[in-house]
């Protein structure tokens, strides 16, 4: 054991362990829909493999895929601008959190459960109508499929009441969900968008999560 070693362990010990711990440490990983948190790091990342390629396209018109947030912690929702219960406390939750994030490079992603309607000139609207800075904010259409997959099988965002209704020919997705992704493509937090404190722990978990990236 070198001496620099034994000189970390020695000042660890005087001030605590969580004083030597990285600054998300705090937070559990989630790696599959049951949510059950995990204290190490897992498998499962957003940003890799074929789902990361599946093609988007935002509100300016511009093309997307969860590859291009690679090295960038991200929030993603999932909404539709006809929605007139859950997504219009979710869009100003939102709003809230864009607001808190100014300055760094945290993206959020909010993704059409209804992309045959939502087009981008619709989203490009809508966005405009709220207030939503399309450099940090995406509102994201394409194949209903591609966001079905993504929501299934990237974010476990289909809950059981969700998959219930997907049954349906006329079904989509819908869920109040707001998840936080770590800077690697670790899902590290759950929260419920229509609820304020629920909100604030996603800004104060962002903010954990940015000295982890160099901030």
């Amino acid at each position: 054991m070198t001496r620099n070693v034994m000189m970390a362990i020695v000042a660890c010990a005087s001030v605590g362990l969580g004083a030597c711990l990285p600054h998300d440490a705090d937070l559990p990983y989630y790696s599959e829909r049951t949510f059950l948190p995990s204290w190490s790091v897992t498998g499962h990342t957003v940003t890799e493999g074929a789902l990361a390629d599946e093609p988007f396209v935002d509100q300016t018109g511009a093309g997307f895929t969860l590859a291009s947030v690679r090295g960038r912690v991200h929030v993603a929702s999932f909404i539709f601008t006809r929605c007139s219960v859950i997504c219009p406390p979710l869009v100003s939750s939102l709003k809230k959190v864009q607001s808190a994030v100014a300055g760094t490079d945290v993206v959020l992603l909010s993704y059409s459960v209804t992309p045959d309607l939502d087009t981008v000139d619709v989203l490009r609207v809508f966005g405009e109508d709220r207030g939503v800075d399309p450099v940090r904010w995406k509102l994201l259409t394409g194949n209903p499929d591609g966001v079905l997959r993504a929501a299934r099988d990237l974010y476990f965002a289909d809950d059981d009441g969700m998959r219930e209704s997907l049954a349906g020919p006329d079904a989509f997705l819908h869920t109040e969900k707001l998840l936080l992704v770590d800077a690697d493509g670790h899902i590290r937090g759950v929260y419920n968008g229509t609820q304020p404190y629920e909100v604030q722990k996603l800004i104060q978990d962002i903010r954990e999560l940015l000295p982890a990236m160099g901030k």
